[in-house]
């Protein structure tokens, strides 16, 4: 009887929440253009109470380099030496980037020298706003 009460206990408790990570960027950065950023970058994972974080991704040993082609297309140098080019629009305080083909991505300031990139299914168009990487700059 006590494992039936306690049952219906859980089951009137609020579910866990996912960690909220930020879905619009701070203000005073310009979204959809390359030249904020420009730069070496970091990868890794977010930070805060009750994660775990692995190692990052990527080190500023060997950074993703971030190059501007023109004011809205940037140019993605990974540490293994892909490149990806990358056309950058504004829509609802961030920042998307599109690939000439695939998946495109997110990106929301929370500072000058940070932003979280959100991956977005091909399929739906819906944005992966549990599971960003967060880029710092390295420079």
């Amino acid at each position: 009887m006590a494992v039936v009460a306690m049952l219906g206990l859980i089951a009137f408790l609020p579910a866990p929440r996912a960690a909220e990570f930020p879905r619009e960027g701070v203000t005073g950065i310009a979204n959809g253009v390359a030249e904020p950023f420009a730069g070496s970058w970091w990868v890794g994972f977010p930070e805060g109470e009750g994660m775990i974080n692995g190692d990052p991704v990527v080190r500023c040993e060997m950074p993703v380099v971030l190059r501007i082609i023109d004011e809205v297309n940037l140019l993605y140098a990974s540490p293994s030496g892909t490149t990806v080019q990358f056309e950058l629009h504004e829509f609802s305080g961030r920042t998307t980037w599109y690939p000439p083909s695939g998946e495109s991505s997110i990106a929301v300031w929370t500072g000058p020298d940070e932003f979280f990139a959100y991956s977005v299914d091909l399929m739906t168009g819906s944005a992966r706003w549990t599971t960003p990487l967060v880029y710092r700059r390295c420079d």
